[in-house]
């Protein structure tokens, strides 16, 4: 075979002799050059491009479409039930529409609402019904407040949260009305079952013993106004608790047994009947004296009356008085003759009192002009054992 030569290399734009005909040959022939059928776009081929992007496009309209309804729908839906996640008073009404909810909340809330409070007090158990404190219970605003959670953001955030089961978290408060003076009556009848006054002690005095009578505590209900609120806060509350314990407090005695005695050691009694006075000290009899009482004419007046006036020698203001004859008006010094005030002097009435008398003979009758009249010893005695202040009880 023989020797085929070197195709010629033709590098064109290397070198700039190449000859301008020969290039001319060379593009020609390539235009002449027919391409592969398989390689040249038909009409039909361009027709069934547009038809498929047409209906791509169409089907993505469609389906958008159809997500915006599904979206809408779910939207629309969504407003007439709660939102999931949302609770009225603790109590999950999420997915329910308002009758669904209201049915739940009567079963639930309302009657834990309708409970009664129970207080024990002093022992024994006291209870207000719901009905007494007047109890209501409103379920319409929570509920619209509810489903007005729902209208939260816009369609298609709606739509998609409910398509998708989202959730909107929230607690609607439910309004539970209760009667403040219902209540504060109920406080009120406890207070009063278990209030008791204090007790004093006191001198029981009689002509022939004295005694104190004992002091008693009284009691109170601790704070009632505290319980009052305690209580109306718990009927506001279905689910809080409804058992309360009341405080009752002692109410000391202003004045006890031993105070009295201290204050009032010394009692003195005067019988007119009998014509004598008794000495007491902390209710003990002490010392007894035999003594003259005012006459029928002039009597002793009768009652309990306090020392008033204390005097050695004590001078005599003689009452103008007929009786007094010509001493009337005067001032008869102390430990004068015509003085009948002998030795001491225990006003316990006014121009009333214990003194010193130089008629013995008279002791033991009815014959003063209303002054206690005693032997002068005896009332030396008497006063050393009293003071101003000290009882003075006179009786028949």
């Amino acid at each position: 075979m023989p020797a085929l030569a070197p195709p010629t290399r033709v590098l064109i734009g290397q070198h700039a002799d190449t000859d301008p005909s020969l290039l001319r040959a060379i593009f020609q022939f390539r235009r002449a050059r027919p391409l592969p059928s398989c390689l040249v776009p038909s009409r039909r081929t361009h027709l069934t491009r547009a038809r498929t992007l047409l209906l791509i496009s169409g089907l993505l309209l469609f389906l958008a479409a159809a997500g915006v309804g599904l979206l809408g729908w779910n939207a629309r839906a969504a407003n007439d039930r709660i939102p999931k996640g949302v609770t009225i008073g603790g109590i999950d009404v999420g997915g329910k529409t308002a009758a669904e909810a209201r049915a739940i909340l009567r079963r639930r809330v309302a009657e834990r609402a309708n409970r009664p409070v129970k207080v024990e007090v002093d022992g024994r158990t006291v209870e207000l019904t719901a009905r007494e404190a007047k109890v209501g219970v409103a379920f319409d605003g929570a509920i619209s407040r509810a489903l007005q959670s729902g209208e939260k953001g816009n369609f298609v955030e709606r739509g998609w949260r409910e398509l998708t089961g989202g959730e909107v978290k929230g607690n609607e408060k439910v309004a539970v009305a209760v009667s403040d003076r219902a209540v504060s009556a109920f406080v009120d009848r406890i207070a009063r079952s278990v209030d008791k006054p204090a007790v004093d002690a006191a001198l029981a005095i009689n002509v022939e013993s004295v005694s104190v009578t004992r002091s008693q505590d009284g009691s109170r209900l601790q704070n009632p106004a505290k319980l009052r609120k305690q209580i109306v806060r718990a009927l506001r509350k279905p689910n809080s608790a409804r058992s309360f314990r009341a405080t009752v407090e002692k109410v000391p005695a202003a004045k006890t047994t031993e105070q009295v005695w201290e204050a009032t050691p010394t009692v003195v009694t005067v019988s007119k009947s009998s014509t004598t006075v008794r000495v007491f000290v902390r209710g003990e009899l002490v010392k007894t004296y035999g003594v003259a009482v005012g006459s029928s004419q002039y009597p002793t007046p009768e009652g309990q009356f306090v020392v008033q006036s204390m005097q050695v020698d004590p001078p005599w203001n003689v009452p103008n008085s007929e009786w007094a004859g010509d001493l009337a008006g005067q001032t008869i010094p102390g430990g004068a003759p015509n003085n009948p005030l002998k030795a001491r002097w225990i006003g316990f009435n006014g121009s009333v009192g214990f003194h010193g008398t130089a008629d013995i003979g008279s002791l033991g009758s009815a014959a003063s002009h209303g002054c206690v009249r005693m032997n002068p010893t005896d009332v030396i005695d008497l006063y050393d054992r009293v003071a101003i202040g000290t009882p003075v009880l006179v009786a028949a």
